[in-house]
């Protein structure tokens, strides 16, 4: 499932609180081949997890 925050430091901290919560967080950064600068941090993994658990983090976002 691919979910939608507004800005890079919503997605940091949606990262940073997933990792509070003790899930298993991936925050991917961009090599800056293309339109964003080397190093922002594009989209983030978490899990595997029970759903209850993610949705604990992640239930007030859109869908992509």
């Amino acid at each position: 499932m691919v979910l939608k925050v507004p800005t890079g430091e919503e997605l940091l901290d949606l990262a940073r609180q997933a990792l509070a919560d003790g899930l298993v967080v991936e925050v991917v950064h961009d090599a800056g081949r293309t339109q964003v600068a080397p190093g922002t941090a594009t989209c983030c993994a978490i899990g595997p997890a029970d759903s209850e658990r993610v949705d604990r983090v992640t239930a007030g976002l859109p869908l992509l």
